[in-house]
């Protein structure tokens, strides 16, 4: 299976959520020691992977079974695939196909191949998504009596910057990473236990956004990913992890999916404490108003 037809079907770690209310205790043992070293754990011996979750081999193999592989070798194969497209730069990414079915003009089939790409993104992309764990990461920014910082790389900065313009007319405590990542350390200096993290990274994961989430953990942070559907390093320290869709079968990646979640969990935190933000929203207007000539 090449990586183009590979994006069509589900990731392992899609799989392991679709299927995670039917697994026993055994085989959760599993689904968090290969989401939290993701592909990498799966990747090990059927008696290595089973010794380091403390299950037996007979588990590991039930576990590939049901979560919709037909043995773990053919699990493996799958994660060897998603290694394969998590490496991938915009030079080796193929182009949209033409089928001219659209108006003939290659800008309309442009246009039409890239709004089904789009809305199959999101489509996938949402309806992985576990609604306890949504709900959990709005109380989590609703009600965090530290600071909310936010942080992204490259291109995800981009999503850093608009949560974080929504989220400071919500709350206060907002704070954006940014800058040169030499001055992160002033920002890892304040950041403990009673602060949220929403970091943003995808492929290829930015080394120094997963130093800082890293640092951030160790210091008692909670931790709020959101990633692609090969999982960030940083998902082994996340609390909780938002993997969606980002290919289209273009030079570049999208980030559609990623940004109708994060307006839904921006919607979420308003709807979470309403009066507060609506009675903060009201006192910025009358900040804003230009002052009355006398």
């Amino acid at each position: 299976m090449n990586v183009k037809q590979q994006a069509t079907k589900p990731t392992v770690a899609e799989q392991i959520t679709q299927k995670s209310d039917t697994l026993t205790a055994s085989e959760r043992k599993l689904a968090q020691a290969l989401l939290g070293n993701y592909p990498m754990a799966g990747l090990e011996t059927v008696a290595t992977f089973a010794e380091r979750c403390g299950v037996s081999a007979p588990t590991v193999l039930r576990f590939a079974s049901k979560i919709g592989f037909d043995s773990y070798p053919d699990m493996q194969a799958r994660l060897r695939g998603e290694l394969e497209a998590r490496l991938q730069s915009p030079l080796t990414r193929s182009s949209l196909p033409r089928s001219r079915n659209h108006s003939g003009h290659p800008m309309g089939e442009l246009l039409h191949e890239m709004t089904e790409a789009t809305i199959s993104n999101i489509r996938t992309s949402l309806a992985n998504i576990n609604p306890a764990e949504l709900q959990s990461s709005i109380e989590l920014i609703g009600d965090c009596k530290g600071s909310v910082y936010l942080l992204g790389g490259r291109f995800t900065s981009a999503l850093a910057v608009y949560a974080y313009e929504h989220l400071r007319t919500m709350r206060s405590h907002v704070r954006r990473v940014s800058g040169q990542s030499a001055k992160w350390a002033e920002d890892l200096l304040d950041i403990g236990k009673r602060d949220v993290l929403l970091v943003f990274d995808v492929r290829r994961y930015q080394a120094d956004v997963i130093a800082f989430a890293e640092a951030a953990a160790k210091q008692d942070a909670k931790i709020i990913l959101f990633t692609d559907q090969w999982l960030s390093p940083i998902a082994q320290f996340a609390r909780h992890v938002f993997p969606v869709r980002i290919e289209t079968g273009t030079t570049w990646d999208s980030s559609a999916a990623s940004m109708v979640m994060l307006e839904t969990l921006l919607e979420g935190v308003g709807q979470h404490n309403p009066e507060q933000v609506r009675a903060r929203i009201k006192h910025l207007e009358i900040l804003r108003r230009p002052p009355q000539s006398s």
